[in-house]
């Protein structure tokens, strides 16, 4: 009957708007861009992560060339090539209104004929910046791995020509063959713990930590690297520090990290000041130093993997440590800070959570 007719369809068009409403959910909630247009290509439809990232603030942009409402010259000529070939096309290309690299995918849309095409737009500028710091991390570490290597190898080799009888010779240079040795070590502890966090098996083994004698550890071991840059070590470590539940390993890295950047950055003849502190619950390590100090471009990225701020010093660490700092850090409760002006010297400074 005319009645039960006009409920299926009123049924029917509940289910196309409830099916509609349900596609525009998904395609606004998806990570990529996605791009409609008909044969003509003439946009019929865009998601949000689309309009975000070609910046399109045009809301009326239903029906309008892609060329004209989108202005990228690359996303234009891969439509015109999938709809004139009919075939799904794909490139790479650095967005003109803003400094990020796409990748775009068009598929064409066909039922009995061509009907448009369908634009998927992935944001691969992280993946790209990882992939270059990547790159650079390899031959950092290539170079900081050559240099010891190249320098014990000198070093023993003068020490088996004679100079291992001449006591202070040899004594000086068993000390410097430590040092490099320490470097190495250092790099290799940097990528394991690099690799701890990146695989998920970065645990804790938690243990009762006195921070002022980890502090004074590592002084004693890193004192000799000072001494020869004519370094100044001042302490200046709060009686009766509490102690807190912390992996010592992992603890003790972060502090030889963050000495050893003193030292590395330091001027000769310049002072480097360790203080531990309590402070609303927590303890604190502060190491500062009298060195070339951060630019404020630099700043805030020091932290991020691979990121080094001076690219013109490339003996001068993987660019892990700092990143690596700040995770040990993290997953203890903990935070990591940084004040620094260029040419005035930087004072970095962690806090744990007093737990007993």
């Amino acid at each position: 009957t005319f009645n039960e007719m006009s409920l299926k369809l009123k049924g029917m068009k509940a289910t196309i708007s409830e099916d509609r409403a349900r596609l525009a959910s998904i395609l606004d909630n998806m990570a990529d861009g996605v791009i409609l247009t008909d044969s003509e290509g003439n946009i019929i439809l865009t998601n949000k992560a689309a309009r975000e990232l070609l910046r399109l603030r045009d809301k009326n942009i239903s029906g309008k060339p892609l060329i004209e409402a989108v202005r990228e010259h690359e996303l234009s000529d891969l439509l015109n090539s999938c709809l004139d070939t009919g075939q799904g096309q794909i490139n790479q290309f650095d967005l003109g209104t803003s400094n990020r690299f796409l990748r775009a995918i068009a598929v064409p849309v066909a039922y009995n004929r061509l009907n448009g095409a369908l634009l998927l737009i992935q944001d691969l500028t992280e993946l790209r910046s990882l992939q270059t710091m990547r790159r650079e991390m390899v031959g950092n570490i290539s170079h900081e791995l050559r240099t010891p290597l190249a320098g014990i190898k000198a070093m023993v080799e003068t020490l088996q020509d004679g100079a291992i009888d001449d006591r202070e010779a040899a004594k000086d240079f068993l000390s410097r063959i430590k040092d490099e040795v320490g470097r190495i070590t250092q790099m290799v502890a940097e990528l394991t713990e690099l690799s701890r966090i990146e695989t998920g098996k970065s645990e804790l083994k938690l243990e009762q930590v006195n921070l002022n004698l980890l502090v004074e550890e590592v002084i004693a071991q890193l004192k000799p690297q000072a001494e020869r840059q004519n370094l100044t070590i001042e302490m200046a470590l709060v009686d009766d520090l509490p102690a807190t539940q912390a992996d010592k390993e992992r603890i003790r890295q972060v502090i030889v990290n963050l000495i050893h950047n003193a030292i590395k950055f330091n001027r000769p003849g310049g002072k480097i000041s360790i203080m531990t502190s309590c402070s609303e619950g927590s303890v604190v390590v502060e190491i500062s130093d009298t060195g070339a100090g951060i630019s404020k471009y630099d700043l805030p990225h020091v932290f991020e993997r691979f990121y080094k701020a001076d690219k013109s010093r490339s003996g001068q660490g993987s660019g892990m440590g700092l990143a690596i700092a700040k995770h040990v850090v993290g997953v203890h409760g903990g935070s990591i800070r940084v004040q620094s002006e260029e040419g005035k010297g930087s004072a970095f400074s962690f806090s744990l959570p007093i737990k007993s």
